[in-house]
């Protein structure tokens, strides 16, 4: 069953149209559910990170030439 247009959240329907994607009857009220879910946890993503606080991006010469030690 197809969501009212009270139910329906104009932001996902844009993402979903750019995206080109047609939703199965019956789904977007699980799809909305996440979507919205997913928003809330941006602001943890985009919280001014510098590329010290990546622990991928380090590394400690000590332990990438210890093969090299005679």
């Amino acid at each position: 069953m197809d969501p009212t247009d009270a139910e329906r959240d104009p932001e996902l329907d844009l993402v979903l149209k750019r995206a080109g994607i047609t939703l199965p009857e019956g789904r977007y009220g699980g799809v909305l559910a996440c979507y919205r879910d997913l928003q809330s946890l941006l602001p943890l993503l985009r919280n001014g990170r510098t590329a010290a606080a990546e622990p991928a991006g380090t590394y400690d010469l000590d332990t990438i030439t210890r093969e090299m030690t005679p």
